[in-house]
């Protein structure tokens, strides 16, 4: 009897203090490596090569092609959505609510999309695949008060827009690139001071000035933790606070939901200890207790699946312990703005491509790919990019202007072959890719404008090419005669609309791209008398 009623007593005792079981997150630091999901054993092949500058793989060597890991990256372009001009309508009232103004702005919307193509060959696979990455961003510009000067703005500087974007998405991609080789071959440090264990907050309860002691001790301890140097010491010391917490879970025997939240903390703060341990087995053991004690089965399904995952990833890697010597290391000689800056074709150059439809003289019509580098650089000829059996670029054909018709790109840009005499040449110069000397003959110009009035093309991304429907010919708004008799020769194309030539000839027209483009437009617009 005397022993009922002191068990009785006990029982009495732990629920009066039990009646305050408040936890609270109490922070650590831990520190090991991330391994990678398809890793290499041999750490003696952990090399790879790669044609685009500022991508590494942590844990690896980077060699002049070929890398047991050979990696290829083709950047396709960007290219731009449906460009639109939304009118917003805005509206000026008294106090009384009534409308004393009415007006609108208009703000030109699109947006821009890129991709990019990843080419990764795996030496100790002896397989090849392709990962294809991508970004996207919207577009607004500032408010016009007008459609038409919205209309230009965007006309012209969509080129510069796209251009911004283009380096964005870039930068965007190659970040990508570089977290999915990590995630994939490489080996990442890894630190956080934001993991937890659940600790007592009540000063009431028994246990919580024990609970804080031994949360200390697990700070002090993991505050040692490196991803680089092993763990035998520290799992050593950390011995005495599993052997607490577990001892904590037979002194708090019963179903009652408080019983249950103190023996929760426990289990639950076994399993991380354990989780960082590198003992998956031990995780999976204290998952299965926090699902058996009910009081929180999410948090011991969510530990189920951090073991097997754990479980999994060390397996598969080879190891026992997730802290390791990471060495990483550039021994490629490489001179990246050289190799980057050479026109010929060399192993491993890097391609940013953008198709283009290709127009022959003999109007036969195919589809290339133009290295975005040599965009800005069409004229007299450009750079036609080849492919091996397996779709990977090896080099670059010279297309020459003479045998071309027009080239259009998928993006938007449009050349088309020009005859013209070129200002921007010395006299008595000559041109061996086309073998003339210093004469009018063939180049590739940008399409500025047309109409069925006047064309206006951009040469070398910096000479105004002028041609009139009759004439077969360009002339070079650059060229001496056209600068010293500019306004003579706009009133001269215009003269069949004397407003316009009037205009030409008192100054309102300048020898720029932006103040042709609107000679070109107000002519192109002018009815004829």
């Amino acid at each position: 009897m005397k022993k009922i009623v002191l068990l009785g007593a006990l029982i009495l005792y732990l629920n009066s203090f039990a009646q305050s079981t408040n936890l609270d997150r109490e922070r650590f630091h831990v520190s090991y490596v991330e391994l990678p999901s398809d890793p290499i054993l041999d750490d003696s092949k952990r090399t790879y090569s790669i044609n685009i500058s500022g991508v590494s793989i942590n844990g690896f060597s980077k060699v002049k092609s070929p890398g047991v890991l050979d990696i290829n990256y083709i950047f396709t372009g960007t290219r731009v959505g449906e460009v639109k001009i939304d009118k917003e309508k805005h509206q000026k009232k008294d106090k009384d609510g009534n409308i004393l103004s009415t007006w609108y702005t208009y703000r030109v919307k699109t947006d821009y999309s890129s991709k990019g193509i990843l080419n990764i060959v795996n030496g100790v696979r002896a397989k090849s695949y392709e990962e294809k990455f991508s970004a996207e961003t919207d577009y607004t510009s500032n408010s016009f008060n007008s459609y038409y000067k919205a209309e230009r703005y965007y006309a012209l500087n969509k080129h510069d827009i796209k251009d911004n974007h283009k380096r964005k998405h870039k930068s965007i991609i190659k970040s990508n690139i570089k977290s999915y080789l990590d995630s994939r071959y490489g080996y990442r440090s890894y630190s956080t001071n934001s993991e937890f264990l659940w600790i007592l907050a009540s000063k009431k309860h028994p246990e919580t000035k024990k609970h804080h002691e031994a949360y200390n001790k697990t700070k002090a301890i993991f505050s040692k933790m490196h991803y680089d140097e092993p763990m035998d010491d520290i799992a050593k010391e950390l011995e005495p606070v599993i052997a607490y917490f577990e001892n904590v879970i037979s002194r708090y025997p019963g179903t009652k939901r408080k019983m249950r939240k103190v023996k929760y903390a426990s289990y639950y703060n076994l399993a991380k200890i354990y989780s960082y341990l590198d003992m998956p087995q031990k995780v999976e053991e204290y998952a299965g207790k926090l699902i058996e004690n009910d009081y929180d089965k999410s948090d011991g399904n969510s530990f189920l699946r951090t073991a097997v995952s754990l479980s999994t990833s060390l397996e598969k890697n080879n190891m026992k312990s997730r802290h390791m010597k990471i060495v990483t290391e550039d021994i490629s000689n490489l001179e990246e703005e050289k190799k980057e800056e050479a026109p010929e074709f060399k192993a491993n150059q890097e391609f940013e491509l953008n198709q283009a439809y290709l127009i022959t003289k003999e109007n036969d019509t195919t589809l290339v790919d133009i290295n975005t580098k040599d965009i800005e650089k069409i004229g007299y000829s450009f750079r036609n990019v080849q492919y091996n059996k397996n779709g990977s670029p090896i080099g670059t054909r010279v297309k020459q202007a003479k045998g071309c018709k027009e080239l259009l790109f998928v993006e938007g840009l449009h050349y088309k072959n020009i005859v013209f005499k070129e200002a921007s040449k010395k006299p008595g110069s000559v041109k061996l890719t086309q073998g003339v000397l210093g004469g009018a003959n063939d180049k590739l110009c940008r399409v500025v404008f047309e109409s069925d009035k006047i064309n206006l093309y951009k040469f070398n991304n910096k000479e105004l090419v002028i041609v009139v429907p009759e004439s077969e010919k360009g002339k070079s708004t650059s060229a001496l005669g056209f600068v010293f008799a500019f306004k003579k020769k706009l009133a001269k194309i215009a003269e069949n609309c004397p407003d316009i030539a009037k205009k030409a000839m008192t100054n309102r027209y300048k020898n720029n791209e932006v103040s042709l483009l609107k000679f070109c437009n107000d002519l192109t617009n002018c009815k004829a008398e």
